[in-house]
């Protein structure tokens, strides 16, 4: 018990790539999984507790949770680049952060081949943006709003406010674990790590 209260309190400081791995993958998993539930719940108002008993909407409820983790956890990727500025070198190592994040599990369902589009689109974004742009938040949540909304399992008749509801969530969880980064991320011994060969 008192182990666990000291890991709450004073979490493991990131060194390696491994470490980036578990940190972004958790935190990912976790906004994931935050702004999707209730999302529907608050959708589905009082039938919730009857949807999420039937498996059809927990299969659907699925993909959207694993959609969702894939775009959250590139965004993340995306923060922390910008957050070590170490410049372009460093973007194979982080794409294999974020590959490596997305294979810590079987491939879902839904996706037999796996997550080589989600991949590519992640090297694309690296293209586009030098290593020492600053996020904009609000910017990345809409657009993972956005996506995230594709996969929604109940919606209401008001599809644009649902994308904002996603998109604040979103940019909450994203602006919360930048302001971790300074606390967790041991920059220069992670940057060492991450110029290591695979």
């Amino acid at each position: 018990m008192l182990a666990g209260l000291k890991r709450t309190l004073f979490p493991q400081r990131v060194r390696s790539r491994s470490d980036l791995t578990r940190f972004v993958s958790g935190e990912a998993s976790y906004v994931a999984q935050r702004s999707t539930y209730e999302f529907s719940r608050n959708t589905l108002a009082w039938f919730g507790q009857s949807a999420f008993g039937d498996p059809a909407f927990n299969e659907a409820f699925a993909v959207c949770r694993w959609e969702a983790f894939a775009a959250i956890a590139a965004d993340m990727t995306m923060v922390v680049r910008a957050f070590l500025d170490g410049g372009a070198d460093l973007d194979p190592a982080l794409l294999r952060v974020y590959a490596d994040a997305l294979g810590e599990y079987p491939a879902p369902a839904h996706r037999p081949q796996g997550w080589s589009d989600r991949h590519a689109a992640l090297l694309s974004r690296f293209a586009g943006s030098p290593p020492d742009h600053r996020p904009d938040f609000k910017a990345m949540g809409h657009r993972t709003g956005v996506i995230i909304h594709e996969f929604v399992p109940a919606r209401s008749n008001n599809a644009e406010e649902e994308r904002q509801v996603l998109a604040a969530a979103v940019t909450f969880g994203l602006i919360s674990f930048n302001d971790r980064l300074s606390q967790r991320l041991v920059r220069q011994a992670l940057l060492d790590n991450l110029r290591l060969p695979p």
